[in-house]
């Protein structure tokens, strides 16, 4: 057995674009538009038929908000996408680091995801 330990920390923002009608999208366009706009790491982690869902790396809340009218004009560059007068940022949400040693522990019949909503 490898008692090897690996500690993964990573810079993202998720981001939440809606109000927006899709229909046959080309995720990988959309993600090579995004990434030309912003000049960073994009991954679509969520679709529906009116909002996206992505992981935007290596950039700043307030610098995402900022560029909210640019990031949803390159959006509406992708195939598959209409813009409205209500789309916009639904939401962008910093992702926390958390210390190796104030990793929560996982106590039986509790809820693995809701551990984490006491960590700062």
């Amino acid at each position: 057995m490898n008692d090897a330990k690996v500690i993964v920390q990573v810079d993202k923002t998720v981001v939440k674009i809606g109000g927006l009608d899709i229909r046959g999208l080309n995720i990988q366009q959309l993600e090579k538009i995004l990434q030309d706009k912003l000049k960073s790491l994009i991954r679509i982690i969520g679709v529906t038929g009116n909002s996206i869902e992505m992981d935007v790396y290596g950039i700043e809340e307030d610098d995402i908000l900022r560029e909210e009218d640019g990031l949803i004009k390159a959006v509406a560059l992708a195939d598959g996408i209409k813009i409205s007068d209500v789309t916009s940022l639904s939401s962008v949400k910093k992702i926390k680091s958390v210390d190796i040693n104030a990793i929560p522990d996982y106590a039986e019949n509790e809820c693995r995801g809701e551990r984490w909503q006491t960590i700062d």
